[in-house]
């Protein structure tokens, strides 16, 4: 029987952008479902102690780097945004979970990672954002309506003190089997678990 992958995912990470692109091929070899649960990085380095990368001069220049390497050797794009220190990321959060409502994740999730890693946007800002959405096929207003739902920022809320709780610290975390995994680099990991 095929396992479960829960995946907590932030769509200002690099390295979850990275993550996603691999996720198809994971599916096909794993027969896996995969859970898609966004979360704050922001808030859950609050509830840690943790700290960005950017934030650490010499760790932001080589995390860079090293990131580079990864797209290059993964065959994918990954573009700096230059909007990273004032990236408004709380509506493209919320919106995924609207999307899972609404049957439209891969498309949403599309949309946001490409908006922010290949286009270099600012994914949340009020007149990019719904834009990302018609351009994908998205209705917009649906979108905009459902982020403003109380149980909506609830579920974004308690994603990120579950990952806390659960020994998370960053993005991507996985779990299988409760087994946690951080960071795109442990995929090799996480598909071992779902194959056992």
């Amino acid at each position: 029987m095929a396992k479960t992958l829960e995946f907590f995912f932030d769509f200002m990470s690099p390295p979850t952008y990275l993550a996603w692109t691999r996720i198809p091929g994971i599916i096909e070899r794993t027969g896996c479902a995969v859970v898609w649960r966004p979360m704050l990085t922001l808030g859950l380095f609050q509830a840690t102690g943790n700290r960005p990368p950017m934030t650490v001069p010499n760790k932001g220049k080589y995390s860079g780097m090293d990131l580079q390497r990864f797209a290059r050797r993964y065959g994918v794009t990954l573009n700096p945004n230059p909007h990273m220190m004032d990236l408004k990321i709380v509506p493209p959060l919320r919106g995924a979970f609207v999307a899972q409502e609404r049957g439209e994740f891969d498309a949403y999730a599309r949309a946001m990672f490409e908006g922010m890693f290949l286009k270099g946007l600012n994914i949340g800002a009020d007149d990019v954002w719904p834009k990302l959405l018609e351009d994908a096929g998205l209705d917009a207003a649906a979108y905009q309506a459902g982020i403003a739902r109380e149980d909506i920022k609830d579920k974004l809320k308690a994603n990120v003190q579950e990952a806390a709780d659960r020994g998370a610290f960053g993005a991507p975390t996985f779990f299988v089997d409760g087994e946690m995994f951080w960071g795109q680099d442990r995929l090799d990991f996480v598909e071992e678990a779902l194959k056992r």
